[in-house]
């Protein structure tokens, strides 16, 4: 009898120690960590947007000689146009079509311009140099260096950026070339610096 009872004592001890090993809760499997981040290079970075210009109004002045003036008052129109589509191609549009006028006389011209009446104008060096310090900044000029487009600094957005678009506009589109062509024929202009003629 001893023996049975000792039987049944051990046989629920047993039966105790497996209940409590299946009580006992499982560790819960390791959460997975998140996948690393992935850096493109800097190579594959999407490019900056282009900077775009918008300008309400756009007047140039021409300076020609006497006897070119008929010439290029027959391709006003024109120019107009030609100079639309020059600045357009370099994301530079103006809300009315530019204005185009022409002059005989550089010095006015080179007041006009300092004083914010003409936004760009082409004119001889030795009028240029006669604007106040700053009023006008060089962008294009021919070859010899004794002809400018000059940007007036009048108007704030007529900055750096804009003369910059003006120059490539110019120089760089088949509108450009063409507009300088009608203007001044055989005549190569090239990118001038800020201050490129001394007095």
């Amino acid at each position: 009898m001893r023996r049975r009872s000792l039987w049944i004592l051990l046989a629920a001890c047993l039966l105790l120690a497996g209940c409590r090993r299946a009580e006992t809760p499982a560790e819960p499997p390791p959460e997975p960590s998140p996948p690393p981040a992935v850096i493109q290079p800097e190579e594959n970075q999407p490019a900056e947007e282009p900077h775009s210009l918008f300008l309400d109004s756009l007047t140039v002045e021409v300076v020609v000689d006497w006897e070119d003036a008929d010439r290029v008052l027959d391709h006003l129109e024109e120019l107009s146009r030609l100079l639309d589509g020059a600045l357009e191609a370099v994301d530079c549009t103006l809300e009315e079509p530019a204005a185009i006028t022409i002059g005989t006389a550089g010095g006015i011209t080179a007041q006009a311009l300092a004083d914010g009446g003409v936004d760009a104008a082409f004119l001889p060096a030795a009028d240029l140099l006669t604007t106040e310090d700053d009023a006008a900044i060089g962008v294009l000029m021919n070859t010899d260096q004794d002809f400018f487009l000059a940007a007036s600094t009048a108007r704030e957005e007529l900055d750096e950026y804009f003369r910059s678009a003006l120059e490539e506009a110019l120089t760089a589109t088949e509108d450009g070339q063409a507009f300088l062509e009608t203007c001044y024929p055989g005549v190569e202009f090239v990118r001038a610096t800020e201050r490129p003629i001394e007095g």
